[in-house]
């Protein structure tokens, strides 16, 4: 974990110049340079962040076989997810009861209904910063974010991947500091939670293997993360509150990353452990489903899935 402080309008694309002093000049070579292999620098540039630990819903995406990104809610979408496992889109080898699942809420209007709550979540999350401006007297020239990364850093887009908030050092001054956009996002229900381990607290501090927790702790151990609980009490509220995602009148009837993988024409490939048990079973990836709150979803990718198998976790269809 580590913590870095930004502007609004820079991010990082691999440019950097002599780490700054408190007075904001450049240090001297032998106060930014700590050793042989460690450099200290100013960050600048551009670049693009996603939030961990959360999934709000696309408004574009690419279609399949096409490099080009449509709106959700146009009409090459709409036809799409109208039923796009008909023959004449091509072979799609997913489990029949994940087909299943996936039927029972597509049809006319998905897209449509995608788009509308991914402009929700966008327009919500802009509503969040302006005010955090308005909070602190600042804006864009002066405001910057406070970010605190986990343990992967980047996504395979090149965006970093952390928990984001106002700069605000002084945790009281000028009003208590608020809980991070990621974290606002979901008690707004702007957003449905998206745990992929090990990403899934800031300020984590044990290794990657003490992360592994023990078979039959699922549930403990997710409630006993300050941050984790948090997170899922927010999306339970918003659940019965009937909140943004969760309005009865115009749910959402496909996850993000369900779009994603329906338009790439993939299989989900992250197994996935219930955090709403004690158990000690991973389910495969396509069963996801199986666990119906987005909150009780620990996803697991393919590359760590042996280090869980190795504490004693049985993984589905193994047994």
């Amino acid at each position: 974990m580590a913590d870095i402080f930004f502007d609004v309008n820079s991010n990082i694309r691999a440019v950097g110049s002599i780490r700054r002093g408190a007075d904001g000049n450049p240090q001297s070579l032998d106060a930014s340079i700590a050793d042989g292999d460690t450099i200290g620098f100013h960050c600048a540039g551009s670049g693009s962040l996603r939030f961990l630990g959360v999934d709000t819903p696309e408004k574009n995406f690419q279609l399949p076989d096409s490099q080009a990104h449509r709106r959700l809610d146009s009409e090459e979408w709409e036809t799409y997810l109208t039923d796009p496992f008909l023959p004449h889109f091509g072979p799609y080898n997913l489990d029949a009861d994940l087909i299943a699942h996936l039927r029972a809420r597509i049809g006319t209007g998905t897209g449509i209904n995608h788009r509308f709550h991914g402009n929700n979540a966008e327009q919500a999350l802009i509503a969040h910063v302006q005010a955090d401006m308005d909070a602190l007297g600042q804006d864009p020239d002066t405001f910057g974010y406070f970010l605190s990364f986990s343990f992967e850093v980047f996504d395979s887009y090149g965006r970093f991947l952390a928990f984001i908030n106002r700069n605000q050092p002084e945790a009281h001054i000028p009003g208590p500091r608020p809980f991070s956009y990621n974290e606002r996002q979901l008690e707004r229900g702007m957003a449905l939670p998206f745990f992929i381990w090990p990403n899934i607290a800031p300020f984590r501090k044990e290794s990657l293997l003490e992360a592994v927790f023990a078979p039959g702790t699922a549930r403990q151990t997710a409630e006993a993360s300050a941050d984790l609980s948090r997170a899922r009490n927010f999306v339970r509220q918003a659940r019965a509150n009937e909140m943004g995602v969760f309005n009865p009148a115009d749910p959402l009837r496909l996850e993000a990353f369900e779009v994603r993988y329906l338009g790439r024409r993939e299989l989900p490939s992250r197994a996935v452990i219930d955090l709403s048990r004690d158990d000690d079973v991973i389910l495969q990836a396509q069963h996801y489903f199986r666990i119906p709150n987005a909150e009780d979803r620990l996803f697991i990718p393919p590359a760590f899935v042996p280090l869980f198998v190795m504490r004693g976790w049985r993984l589905e269809g193994w047994f």
